[in-house]
């Protein structure tokens, strides 16, 4: 799970969710808000792990099941590009809820809307296929060539190999 960089919205809620499910242990990324941090490790106990700012986001998410996300920011896009199947609840106003919608409507996520939602997509996920269905289309994200790759280098004139207006030779 995801709070974003400062750590604000529903989080402590939507770790009961899925702690209370039984069917998941949320690990609670709570960005730089160590009050949220120390809050969920001692409400939440052992059915939730809570960590503070995480440098290495693509080692976490490599082991993750899903992410469960409320702000629709950079960390969905580094679980996109990870292949893990990105699921918005309780976004924050604006542009969590923006980006939570936008995502869904490009197939790049679900939005689940209340507590039966989100267990239902996150259970879908553990279907046969499933976690490919959810990845796909953001997976396809990363699959385009870079932008750089358009670009032909330009060597300047006077230099061996071409000049300012014909590029490489």
């Amino acid at each position: 799970m995801s709070a974003g960089a400062w750590g604000v919205g529903g989080v402590e809620r939507t770790a009961r969710i899925l702690a209370r499910s039984g069917r998941y242990a949320p690990v609670v990324l709570c960005g730089r808000n160590d009050e949220l941090r120390r809050r969920l490790a001692r409400r939440l106990g052992r059915s939730a792990t809570a960590l503070g700012w995480c440098a290495d986001m693509p080692g976490l998410l490599a082991g993750a099941y899903a992410l469960v996300d409320n702000a629709a920011g950079l960390t969905c896009r580094e679980a996109m590009a990870a292949r893990v199947p990105v699921v918005s609840f309780l976004p924050i106003p604006g542009h969590g809820r923006d980006g939570a919608l936008a995502m869904a409507r490009a197939g790049l996520s679900v939005y689940a809307r209340d507590a039966g939602e989100l267990l239902a997509a996150l259970d879908r996920i553990g279907t046969p296929g499933g976690r490919e269905r959810h990845a796909a289309a953001a997976a396809a994200l990363f699959a385009a060539a870079p932008a750089e790759s358009f670009f032909t280098p330009v060597v300047p004139s006077g230099l061996p190999g071409g000049s300012a207006a014909t590029g490489p030779a």
